[in-house]
């Protein structure tokens, strides 16, 4: 971005600067006092000085925007680093800019005023802890800066490119954990009812007993031989995977609900073998996005890429119909929404045809 560089005066300093001058220059000619002239004379080159230096300063001075952390759990501090880099001896007791804080998803925004001064020849850094309470993807703006001369007579405005950002995704442990065996049991279920011409008493391997594991696959002649259970892992369960659709809702409170809820979800399914695939309405191109995760870090890469778009365009009641067009082939899937009525958690797991 070109930098542009505009001159503005403060007509109340000037004015009482030049009446100052006025009463110097009648004191000079009453009492005939060389100090009078001397402070006229000053008073005339002093803020011509003071004008020319800050024009010098405010071309050269440079501002640099850094963030602790790119990614951080709701709750949690972020430390702001704000720099002044001066190479020049010229000095400002006053420097403004006003930075644009953004949530991308919840579609909202504040300004926050910050004052610094501008030593010579050196750098000021300011440093401001910032506690995230939503959830979402901030962006971080700055477009102008604001530098005052020493007499407070001229302000400089400097077209300036700052920006920085950050995402804040839910908490990645809980103290309660959310059961997820009746879950996983439904979705195999589905899965096998809704299959034609498979074989599910085939099996592909034979692993230890995880939690949620249904007790029809226990190898009950292989772990009475041995210390603990054992499973047979099936062709189709071991291939499946978990389909949940956070069903939002235009209420922000709500809808970080929903996200809370369905990241402690896919954690705890991923956490006992199951993939999870996440669909995200994208109502500009009419479309479901899908975020695919095998692991626990790939649900928080998932929540910052789905964070790029509002939440106005992630909406849509019509879920059911939606599903069976967009994914006719799907067996079942998870629906996670917020009973308008009761404002509730409401999780169903819903056969799709």
């Amino acid at each position: 971005m070109e930098e542009k560089i505009r001159f503005k005066l403060r007509p109340l300093y000037v004015v009482s600067h030049i009446i100052l001058f006025i009463i110097d220059l009648f004191l000079y000619v009453g009492f005939q006092n060389y100090f009078f002239w001397l402070a006229a004379v000053l008073m005339v080159v002093l803020p011509a000085i003071s004008a020319a230096g800050m024009f010098y300063l405010c071309r050269n001075l440079r501002v640099e925007l850094g963030i602790s952390e790119n990614r951080v759990a709701r709750g949690e501090e972020v430390l702001l680093e704000l720099r002044l880099r001066n190479p020049t001896w010229f000095i400002s007791l006053h420097s403004r800019l006003n930075l644009c804080i953004a949530n991308v998803f919840l579609e909202n925004a504040s300004t926050v005023e910050i004052s610094m001064p501008v030593k010579a020849h050196g750098e000021n850094v300011l440093k401001m802890p910032v506690r995230i309470v939503d959830l979402g993807k901030y962006t971080l703006t700055c477009d102008t800066l604001f530098v005052q001369d020493i007499f407070c007579m001229v302000v400089g405005r400097k077209t300036i490119s700052l920006s920085g950002e950050l995402f804040a995704v839910p908490e990645g442990s809980s103290e309660e954990q959310l059961d997820v065996t009746g879950f996983l049991g439904g979705a195999a279920e589905v899965e096998e009812s809704k299959s034609k011409g498979s074989d599910f008493s085939e099996v592909s391997d034979i692993r230890e007993y995880i939690p949620g594991d249904r007790q029809r696959d226990i190898h009950w002649k292989l772990s009475a031989r041995q210390d603990e259970l054992m499973v047979k892992e099936r062709v189709n369960v071991a291939g499946s995977e978990m389909v949940i659709l956070p069903g939002f809702a235009e209420n922000p409170e709500q809808a970080m609900q929903i996200l809370e809820y369905v990241y402690q979800l896919g954690q705890n399914c991923i956490k006992q073998r199951m993939p999870v695939c996440l669909l995200c309405w994208n109502s500009q191109e009419f479309r479901f996005e899908e975020y695919r995760c095998g692991f626990r870090e790939e649900i928080s890469e998932a929540y910052c890429e789905m964070y790029e778009i509002g939440l106005t365009k992630r909406v849509n009641k019509d879920w059911e119909q939606l599903m069976r067009n967009c994914y006719p082939y799907t067996k079942s899937y998870l629906l996670v929404e917020i009973q308008e009525e009761s404002g509730e958690m409401k999780v169903e797991m819903r056969e799709n045809g």
